[in-house]
């Protein structure tokens, strides 16, 4: 899933960025039967490639909604026919709790599990995001540049619920709220 996020989002991301130009060209080579290892890996590119191609969408296919905020049309003064990858929502919801689940084990040596949840969020921009000031007031920021910034909100009562914001490459945000649906006693420690 992570492979498949990575190219499909490759192929969206502005190659001209600094942030994100090496994933673009990255994304690109791995669809290039000509960068295969061996006739295998070649004719396994060209396939994704095709699959890739085959699901994208173009001219007047593309809707006028749905599309992740910050992936939009990246050259909307350019004429001729514009196209647009499909990336499954999932894979964006799996991408950010993986980033979550990590930063809390990392930092805090907890798993979230029951009662706790993650939740995935996306806002249009930072000025419907009704989070934006915990973020700007406190929170504190995990940064794997240019790839990766995170900023997290953590309530002081159980050290736990939490806000996230994930920027990928300078481009594009998600969101994770870790809430608890019941008593908070059955979190466990790791280590």
């Amino acid at each position: 899933m992570e492979r498949d996020l990575l190219i499909k989002l490759g192929l969206c991301l502005d190659p001209y960025d600094p942030a994100s130009a090496s994933i673009a060209d990255k994304a690109l080579r791995s669809l290039r039967p000509s960068a295969g290892h061996n006739r295998h890996d070649a004719e396994h590119r060209r396939r994704k490639g095709q699959s890739i191609l085959k699901q994208a969408l173009v001219g007047d296919q593309i809707p006028d909604h749905g599309i992740f905020p910050g992936l939009g049309d990246r050259w909307p003064d350019i004429s001729g026919e514009r196209s647009a990858i499909l990336v499954p929502k999932k894979h964006f919801e799996r991408i950010t709790e993986k980033i979550v689940r990590g930063i809390i084990y990392v930092e805090d040596g907890r798993l979230v599990q029951q009662p706790y949840k993650i939740e995935f969020f996306v806002f249009a921009d930072d000025a419907t995001n009704p989070w934006m000031a915990a973020f700007d007031r406190c929170g504190k920021v995990y940064a794997r540049e240019p790839g990766i910034v995170v900023r997290r909100v953590v309530a002081e009562d159980d050290g736990l619920t939490s806000l996230f914001e994930v920027k990928f490459w300078r481009q594009f945000k998600t969101y994770a709220s870790v809430t608890a649906d019941g008593d908070a006693d059955t979190l466990s420690a790791d280590g």
